[in-house]
């Protein structure tokens, strides 16, 4: 940095005061946060049913996304967020917090239908939630299939999902399976990641 760069550098705290008071600053901010609300408000109207299904299932929600942030268990709500999986038709963030809520373990017992999601996905949000369901809920009994899924190049980057379950119930193989994978330009970097935990 120059002498002159150093004069007309500013503070985070001058610069948060200029923007403060800068009118064309300040719209765009406001108009970011009323396009998040809009977005926030369709997403809750979206998921309504199937907060409401599983209300009737005994479950008391607001969203979703509130069984993704507990760690009470549901197992009551399982099969009705199955249900609204394979239903489909919401938005891919509603599609994918289904998914991310059934990533757990008693979400084995649905493993056939979320492989049936994850490997013919209607979209994006259903492709990821399927994944990361896959992974949570995965035995030794899945270790091929999870195998498997690393080689279908278009599922994209939601396959490295299955690199961590493959160590974690795969053993030996699963380990030697994931030490192959640290110089792959995709798996490469979860499986130096996991490998280093693990020593």
């Amino acid at each position: 940095m120059t002498r002159r760069d150093r004069r007309s550098a500013i503070s985070a705290t001058e610069l948060m005061a200029q923007l403060q008071n800068d009118p064309e600053y300040q719209r765009k901010m406001r108009t970011a946060e009323e396009e998040r609300q809009v977005k926030v408000r369709e997403l809750a109207r979206a998921e309504q049913p199937i907060v409401a299904d599983l209300r009737h299932a005994g479950v008391q929600v607001d969203s979703v996304w509130d069984l993704v942030n507990t760690s009470e268990p549901y197992p009551a709500a399982l099969p009705v967020l199955i249900g609204h999986m394979e239903r489909g038709g919401y938005p891919d963030r509603v599609m994918e917090s289904l998914g991310r809520a059934l990533a757990v373990k008693p979400s084995v017992a649905f493993w056939d239908r979320l492989r049936a999601l994850y490997l013919a996905p209607r979209g994006a949000g259903e492709q990821e939630g399927a994944a990361v369901a896959l992974a949570a809920s995965a035995t030794a009994h899945h270790l091929d299939e999870l195998v498997g899924f690393l080689s279908l190049e278009e599922r994209g980057q939601s396959r490295i999902y299955f690199v961590r379950p493959i160590l974690a119930v795969g053993g030996g193989r699963g380990r030697q399976l994931v030490m192959s994978l640290r110089s792959d330009p995709v798996f490469g970097k979860e499986a130096r990641a996991l490998l280093s935990r693990r020593t």
